[in-house]
């Protein structure tokens, strides 16, 4: 893995992303995406064209990628690219101005900062796509990295022992504090923060958008998903790891939560704006059960034992799916 090559692979994806996110082609070619990436730009380009809204080729001005190359280590291959974005995006009248989904209900998805760009290589034959757009927390960096003589990064394993958690539990330990709060066990290994805590706050608060009617039930979830996870060893001897999770966000009766027969309506289920356009014009009004689920993309800071907390640093995705009944 070079520079050069990674500098082709990023700006083939950009300049491709760009072109498809303007919304105007209904069929535009995302096979340059995957995972993340692909859910995010396609749920972005079916709001565009639901609401009507053209965005334009400005709507996002990148500066000069910082390239984060792993040490090799067979297929898939990958690498990560830390970025500065400026953002110009239109506001839609009917969301309240929020362009995007606002993953986990993070609302500084759009303000000017860095974000972390993971690339993906699944064999020799396949070419780059690129897997994620998380975006850095403001004021925070991505830590030191344990860069090697020729300018690459060490891999770190799932299973790595040496550090405050294995690798490949730090999404389910997140999840159990973006489900539960503080109250969690996991918040002993878990720092607090906008994607941890603020998430349970977000949810519990908002619901993400959903509103329920008296009587009904709230719920969410945030869950793992089966896409790949890939890490760095930081220069303190840590991980910085990069995943993806599932955040269900549901309202239903009673009677749909415990599948009573005959399973009886209750009120009318208000639909969030963020979900109209992946339910599609006409749809009934949902008087059982109205459902959403993200999909989510973070980037998190796995000390090394007795190093401290676990950090998730980075978010990135949007509405995948949303169903009504």
């Amino acid at each position: 893995m070079t520079a050069a090559e990674a500098a082709q692979a990023f700006h083939h994806a950009v300049t491709a992303y760009v072109a498809a996110s303007t919304g105007a082609d209904a069929t535009a070619d995302l096979s340059f995406t995957t995972g993340v990436a692909r859910v995010e730009l396609s749920t972005g380009m079916q709001t565009a064209r639901y609401f009507d809204v053209h965005v334009p080729a400005t709507a996002l001005t990148l500066g000069d990628p910082v390239f984060y190359l792993p040490e090799a280590a067979g297929y898939p291959q990958w690498f990560v690219a830390n970025v500065g974005i400026t953002y110009n995006i239109p506001a839609l009248p009917a969301n309240g101005g929020q362009w995007v989904g606002a993953p986990g209900g993070i609302q500084w998805e759009n303000v000017d900062g860095h974000s972390v760009f993971l690339f993906t290589k699944a064999s020799a034959t396949a070419p780059w796509q690129l897997a994620s757009i998380s975006k850095l927390a403001p004021g925070v960096s991505v830590p030191a990295l344990a860069v090697d003589g020729d300018g690459h990064v060490p891999n770190v394993s799932g299973s790595d022992t040496a550090l405050l958690a294995q690798p490949d539990v730090t999404g389910p330990l997140q999840a159990s504090v973006a489900d539960e709060g503080p109250a969690s066990p996991a918040s002993k290994l878990v720092a607090s923060g906008p994607l941890t805590t603020g998430i349970y706050d977000n949810e519990r608060a908002h619901l993400l958008g959903l509103t329920a009617p008296r009587g009904d039930v709230l719920q969410w979830e945030l869950e793992g998903s089966n896409y790949r996870q890939f890490a760095f060893r930081t220069a303190d001897g840590g991980a910085l790891v990069f995943y993806a999770m599932y955040l269900n966000t549901s309202v239903q009766t009673p009677a749909s939560l415990n599948l009573s027969r005959p399973l009886n309506p209750g009120p009318a289920i208000s639909v969030s704006q963020l979900l109209a356009p992946l339910l599609g014009r006409g749809h009934p009004t949902p008087r059982v059960k109205l459902e959403g689920q993200q999909l989510l993309s973070f980037a998190a800071v796995d000390p090394p034992a007795n190093g401290g907390k676990v950090e998730v640093i980075a978010i990135g995705g949007d509405w995948s799916y949303a169903s009504a009944s």
